[in-house]
């Protein structure tokens, strides 16, 4: 094609056409710039068929990873409930008469209290898509602006949740070393090593103490604090799954 065109060029040219040699090359350029504004044409819709092909599976990535998010934070939910509920049954026995004390079982009630609380999140996608700048491919406002506040939320529950944790294993736990045994306590979980401790501890004496009821309601504002922020990230969740529906 190209020695085609060149042919024609040395032919008029030979035949001293000027007017008609210049009216031929602004035509070649003509066909060249259309030629070239097909190439790009055809190169940015294969980018774009490309992208919104990598869209949906992102998309589509970030629907299953939130739904399994339900789950963990439906399980996690009931586990912080559960401690704030064994602590308010903890703090409704303060000051009561030692009869009625011993009518529950204490060692049952801090071990909820205490149990272990930890959860993580499916977030590989939203990672990958943060960090590698591939946010933009999201063409839905509505979705990448539900994972700012995804991103937000969850700082603001990892503070609490830290805040909660810092509590209890530096103020609450060292408060109660000296008063309960957690060698009983961990019977509720059938630990090895645990079981009656031989020294009989005397609860009794506890529960009559201010302090108790004082660690036991700023471990529960903590808890509530953990609990909120987890009921918004729920609510949250909840507009992700629907805003990525396939």
């Amino acid at each position: 094609m190209i020695k085609f065109f060149r042919q024609i060029r040395y032919d008029l040219m030979k035949q001293n056409k000027t007017s008609k040699y210049f009216k031929y090359a602004i035509g070649e350029i003509i066909l060249v710039m259309i030629g070239i504004l097909l190439a790009l044409q055809v190169n940015n819709w294969n980018q774009n068929r490309i992208e919104q092909k990598e869209e949906k599976e992102v998309i589509a990535k970030l629907h299953a990873d939130f739904k399994e998010n339900k789950k963990v934070l439906i399980d996690f939910l009931t586990v912080v409930k559960s401690q704030g509920n064994a602590e308010n049954r903890l703090m409704s026995l303060i000051g009561v008469s030692k009869e009625e004390l011993y009518k529950h079982n204490l060692d049952s009630l801090f071990y909820v209290a205490f149990s272990a609380s930890e959860f993580a999140f499916a977030d590989n996608t939203i990672k990958n898509i943060m960090q590698s700048g591939k946010l933009n491919l999201l063409k839905n406002d509505n979705i990448t602006d539900l994972l700012y506040k995804w991103n937000t939320l969850s700082e603001i529950r990892k503070t609490r949740m830290g805040k909660l944790d810092k509590w209890s294993d530096e103020q609450f736990v060292p408060y109660l070393l000296d008063k309960i045994s957690f060698k009983q306590m961990d019977m509720n979980s059938n630990y090895s090593w645990s079981g009656k401790s031989k020294l009989k501890p005397d609860y009794y004496p506890l529960f009559q103490e201010i302090e108790l009821e004082n660690y036991l309601d700023n471990h529960l504002w903590y808890n509530q604090q953990v609990i909120e922020r987890c009921e918004e990230t729920d609510e949250l969740i909840d507009q992700i799954i629907d805003a990525t529906k396939p």
